[in-house]
């Protein structure tokens, strides 16, 4: 059998990622189905030849038991400290990092007063702090913590996916006491990438202005902990995102770069392979050895021994050794869904981009004079398609879009971030070697305009009709299984793989057909959408493009941002403010920016904030009210909007359907009597400033602990709620025809 390594590292990533979504208990009995299979095709001498089968079985029964063990000894015993408080003592293992008015530090846990057997086993665990702290890297701490589990269960949720970085558990002080620093106690190869790390992100940040900076180090290093939401926003929604994951991108530029120079001084081949190889593994330290660089690192290290021992490096079996390496060390990495988008995005690159880019070629290279300009841009449009055909399954099942504009956008942006990587690299590190010399000022000058420049046109890009295009999770589910027949066919007909660039692209307008059609059965349709952002209420009204963002309750604007490029908003015709919390003004800023509305309503009290004076210049215009205030939208949609004690509540109607959006700090006492009996109260307050509202459905707008806390309120009452499961979806059809349903 040719390539045994491709097979079992494929078999083995996707039986751990379905592992991960079906959790231990069902992943334990599967293993043994898949033992008694590797026996049974062993036993039968038609199998046993064949070897594809029972070598299947056997890595889809090897990463079962795997992920078993792991859960049992890694994950489990960690969890048992869920809502305890604690003395623990530990070393911080990573960089913290600064997002929405907090800091976050990895600690690797040493030791806790937990009375366990398990209380000895080093686990890892974010601590979440108002304050930093002067700790760097390996910095010790010790004080008394509350631990919480991260949101989700089984399945691909925050759970997992922090279990895929090595964290199993989140905490913040417990007490008055705090967290005391003591100095380091160790200092392995990793303190010092890290620190070297930090020390690349605070050149660039010396030489660029806020905002270049900023997207330079996230793509240069992955570091997105200062970047805009809005910018990660566009990327995502141009279709790359990528550009701000290290990946196979990042490790060719990097590795290309280093032998460019070592060739230039003269450096024999072999030796300059070693040396890059060297680089490459101080670069994946630098990057903290995430699974999607770990992957592209391995790869990158396997073409460039091969080689050395002269040996020829082969792209499909190094893809698969890599992922068999990381999964095989951590089988929760299959939970990280960057991993996952760099393994299919090479996969892609492998078996599609080079047929595809010499199809083109043979199409359209027909001008000699401007041949290497097609050339250039046929392989970077085989590329991308590519890869975006290959991570479509990926991406529509963890985001629910796809990008319409990711390959003009790949063209456009692809070649620049390249040149910006290279450029980046060369400035921060001439700045740490030579800083008075003012060599790394060109280099950070041309990075700086190209960043600007990429800037500009992902939020360009981002801003056009149907840029990114939404579709329901029942409808994925039957694309993908409508693909996995094609390819099936594909392959029994063509007997190879010669029929898959066919196949591919039927199955992608198998997709579009299906999205376009769906979004027309949705025409004239309003949408009412109750947004899953904790212990606030946001509702977001929705109808053929337009939107109408009722409360902005959340410090996380992105929420929001995303829910609106899912349902492909174009403008926003209003954008409210409830209540007179700087997270809602921050989050109300952060919107405008984006999406510019039509209109700002606040009450009059709140213009004297910053952020709300951000928002109002980012408006066409800006009404305020001291009690009440009436809008009409889309001919049968009105909102009303009174005030009740410290904040406002709105009284929804559309198409004869009536809705409470009720905050926190409302008061129902002070709602008119005609609120009091709506068909849908949007709930997000504690049960004694309710009021007596008395509501057909009642949607609990809480996260999961708060949701818990009141879960005997809940049973009172006909309710849904979001508790971190998801967004509640209102659809509004002619006179009073509702119906309710969820969107993860």
């Amino acid at each position: 059998m040719k390539r045994p390594l491709v097979l079992v590292g494929f078999c083995y990533l996707l039986t751990l990622a379905a592992a991960i979504f079906l959790g231990a208990d069902i992943s334990f009995m599967l293993m043994w189905c898949c033992a008694g299979g590797f026996a049974v095709t062993v036993l039968c001498k038609k199998t046993r030849r064949a070897v594809i089968l029972p070598l299947a079985f056997a890595a889809s029964a090897a990463a079962l038991a795997s992920f078993c063990v792991y859960h049992r000894f890694s994950v489990e015993p960690p969890r048992a400290l869920n809502g305890k408080s604690l003395n623990i003592e530990g070393t911080v293992c990573e960089l913290p990092e600064r997002r929405y008015g907090r800091w976050y530090y990895i600690v690797r846990v040493d030791k806790t007063d937990f009375k366990s057997a398990y209380a000895l086993r080093r686990f890892k665990v974010r601590i979440s702090l108002q304050n930093g702290l002067n700790a760097g890297p390996y910095s010790r701490v010790k004080g008394k913590i509350h631990f919480s589990l991260p949101s989700g269960g089984d399945g691909f949720s925050s759970r997992s996916y922090y279990a895929s970085k090595g964290v199993m558990m989140f905490a913040w002080p417990d007490g008055g006491a705090g967290v005391t620093v003591l100095p380091v106690a160790e200092k392995p190869p990793y303190y010092y990438a890290l620190h070297l790390r930090q020390k690349l992100i605070s050149a660039v940040q010396d030489m660029l202005p806020q905002q270049e900076a900023l997207l330079v180090n996230g793509i240069l290093l992955g570091d997105k902990s200062g970047l805009p939401d809005n910018l990660v926003s566009d990327f995502r929604t141009d279709g790359i995102s990528h550009l701000l994951s290290v990946s196979g991108l990042h490790m060719s530029t990097i590795a290309e770069l280093l032998i460019f120079m070592l060739i230039f001084f003269h450096v024999p081949k072999r030796m300059a392979a070693g040396i890059t190889a060297c680089g490459i593994l101080g670069f994946m330290a630098v990057t903290c050895f995430v699974p999607s660089v770990t992957r592209s690192g391995i790869m990158c290290l396997l073409c460039l021994v091969a080689p050395i021992i002269s040996r020829r490096s082969d792209p499909l079996n190094s893809l698969c050794t890599a992922v068999l390496i990381i999964c095989i060390a951590n089988p929760y990495a299959a939970a990280d869904v960057g991993l996952l988008l760099s393994f299919f995005a090479t996969l892609g690159l492998i078996l599609f981009a080079g047929p595809a880019a010499d199809f083109l070629n043979k199409k359209l290279d027909r001008i000699h004079a401007i041949s290497p300009l097609v050339r250039g841009i046929n392989g970077t449009l085989a590329t991308s398609v590519g890869a975006s055909l290959f991570t479509l399954p990926v991406i529509l099942l963890s985001f629910g879009t796809v990008s319409a504009v990711a390959p003009l956008a790949n063209i456009l942006e692809l070649v620049p971030a390249s040149v910006l990587m290279a450029l980046g690299a060369a400035a921060a590190a001439l700045h740490l070697l030579l800083p008075q010399t003012g060599l790394a000022m060109p280099f950070a000058l041309a990075a700086g305009l190209i960043a600007k420049y990429m800037r500009l046109c992902a939020s360009w890009l981002a801003g056009l009709p149907f840029a990114s295009l939404s579709a329901s999770q029942g409808f994925v589910i039957i694309w993908l299984g409508g693909t996995f027949l094609l390819f099936s066919a594909a392959l029994a007909i063509g007997k190879g793989t010669s029929l898959f660039p066919q196949t591919a692209c039927l199955s992608a307008i198998m997709l579009f057909t299906g999205i376009f059609s769906f979004r027309l059965c949705r025409q004239n349709v309003t949408r009412i959408a109750f947004l899953d952002v904790g212990n606030d209420v946001s509702t977001v009204l929705t109808r053929d493009g337009h939107a109408a963002v009722i409360g902005c309750g959340s410090y996380q604007p992105q929420k929001i941002i995303s829910y609106l490029g899912s349902e492909n908003v174009t403008k926003i015709d209003c954008l409210e403010i409830l209540t007179e919390e700087r997270d809602e003004f921050s989050c109300a800023a952060d919107i405008a920016e984006r999406y510019h509305p039509a209109c700002l309503l606040v009450h009059k009290g709140s213009m004297a904030d910053g952020f709300v004076g951000k928002a109002s210049a980012n408006a066409g215009r800006t009404e305020t009210y001291d009690s009440s205030a009436a809008m009409n939208f889309w001919s049968n949609v009105s909102v009303r909007t009174c005030r009740a004690g410290r904040s406002s509540a709105a009284m929804i109607n559309a198409c004869g359907i009536s809705t409470v959006a009720f905050p926190p700090e409302a008061d129902g006492n002070r709602l008119p009597l005609s609120w009091k009996t709506p068909d849908v109260l949007a709930y997000g307050a504690s049960e004694k400033n309710a009021g007596g509202i008395n509501s057909s459905c009642v949607v609990f707008s809480m996260n999961k602990t708060t949701l818990q806390k009141s879960a005997e309120m809940v049973r009172k009452c006909r309710s849904v709620w979001t508790g971190g499961y998801g967004n509640i979806i209102l659809e509004v059809k002619g006179n009073r025809k509702l119906s309710i349903g969820r969107e993860p």
